[in-house]
């Protein structure tokens, strides 16, 4: 763990970027670390010899023409890549098994018997809803003669114990 951590400072080591107290840290490991102290060794000569290089300048005709290369704009390509994503799996395999499903009713032996069934299913909803329709109806009524009831007995009824009669 050390010596990667050591490992990660030779480069700003090299570059004289480091901190002192750093600097001493890598000091230090490097004269008991064999392996570190080759690691920059090999540092040195990759950065010594990358300085030998020398440096190219392109011509001016030749950066005129880079510039002149007009950026080239995305096209709309149809594609069906967004299918083969990961999060689209429970989907398209919902997708699937309804499409089974549905393709079992409309192509199967038992199509007319299933419309059948439903039919009747839907007949049956409705026949109750009616009923709990008329039920409501008959209730608010009951209620709205309860009420108009109570109004009168509430008015009545005298408070005070006084007659006003």
């Amino acid at each position: 763990m050390v010596c990667e951590k050591i490992q990660d400072l030779l480069s700003p080591y090299l570059d004289g970027e480091l901190t002192p107290e750093a600097k001493a840290e890598v000091d230090a490991h490097l004269s008991s670390c064999r392996e570190c102290a080759e690691l920059l060794s090999l540092l040195r000569m990759a950065t010594d010899s990358l300085t030998a290089f020398p440096d190219v300048e392109p011509s001016p005709d030749l950066t005129a023409k880079l510039y002149a290369v007009p950026a080239r704009k995305k096209k709309f390509r149809f594609s069906l890549d967004f299918l083969v994503k990961p999060s689209l799996q429970p989907v398209l395999t919902a997708a699937t098994v309804l499409l089974v499903i549905f393709s079992f009713y409309m192509f199967g032996p038992y199509k007319k018997d299933i419309d059948k069934s439903v039919n009747l299913q839907i007949h049956r909803g409705y026949s109750q809803i009616e009923r709990l329709y008329a039920k409501a109806g008959s209730v608010t009524d009951s209620l709205s003669a309860t009420a108009e009831n109570f109004l009168v007995s509430l008015k009545n009824i005298n408070p005070l114990g006084n007659n006003e009669e």
